[in-house]
């Protein structure tokens, strides 16, 4: 068997589907919708407010809302830049939100705004939606298949992997994305619910984007994590470089 199949076999069975989202500027963003987004008005439903850090008691930045087709579902993000979270345990929770709503419709919209310009703010921009293909960084690819990693010689393994994943259509650069696997700037974490315990799911990652203004330290990303049962339940992780 040549290498090609014997990678075939071993790789193509871990792929997975996953949403990239190319952003652009427009000022039709800068409305409220149920699509996915960066800046402007975000979603919101009665009773809700603009959220506020509980620890510096300044008004959240609303990031992005993503939109999750399959499951008919609108998520907003919240973050606060005074702060700037990275995720860890010690962090008061508020400092960063996710709103989710089943069903969204703008027949059940209400309008929310901060009461002030945040130096903070991110440029409106639509999302393009784009399907793609996703293999696991390659640490990830030592736990879920030893074989697979074994085959790529020890001093060009990182750059011989990303060849492969590009062989096989797979998306190999930083990107905004839903699904899939994670692209670990750092290394590889875990997250798991506060309800029930249970490792999370990786939901989302939102890179730093130049048309939103969007930069997560030296040109990181943000990556969000969602319990599978409690899916109102998430984790944030930021690493950057």
């Amino acid at each position: 068997m040549s290498q090609t199949q014997l990678l075939d076999d071993l790789l193509n069975p871990l792929i997975k589907p996953a949403l990239l989202l190319k952003l652009s500027n427009s000022e039709q963003a800068e409305q409220a919708s149920c699509a996915s987004k960066f800046g402007g008005l975000p979603y919101a439903e009665a009773n809700e407010t603009w959220a506020s850090c509980p620890t510096c008691k300044n008004e959240l930045t609303f990031v992005a809302q993503i939109k999750l087709p399959a499951e008919n579902s609108l998520h907003t993000f919240f973050y606060c830049f005074d702060c700037f979270p990275w995720g860890f345990g010690d962090e008061e929770k508020g400092q960063w939100l996710i709103r989710s709503y089943q069903n969204p419709n703008m027949a059940n919209y209400v309008a929310i705004a901060p009461s002030h310009v945040s130096e903070y703010e991110i440029s409106a921009c639509t999302c393009t939606e784009q399907s793609v293909k996703t293999l696991p960084d390659f640490n990830d690819l030592e736990v879920l298949s030893p074989e697979a990693a074994q085959i790529f010689s020890e001093n060009d393994r990182y750059e011989d992997y990303e060849v492969a994943a590009a062989e096989r259509g797979c998306l190999t650069d930083y990107a905004t994305f839903i699904g899939g696997y994670p692209k670990w700037i750092q290394s590889e974490t875990t997250k798991v619910c506060a309800i029930c315990g249970d490792e999370m799911a990786f939901f989302a990652q939102i890179d730093s984007e130049d048309n939103a203004d969007v930069m997560w330290g030296d040109s990181g990303a943000v990556y969000l994590f969602r319990c599978a049962t409690h899916k109102n339940e998430f984790a944030l992780e930021l690493q950057c470089y």
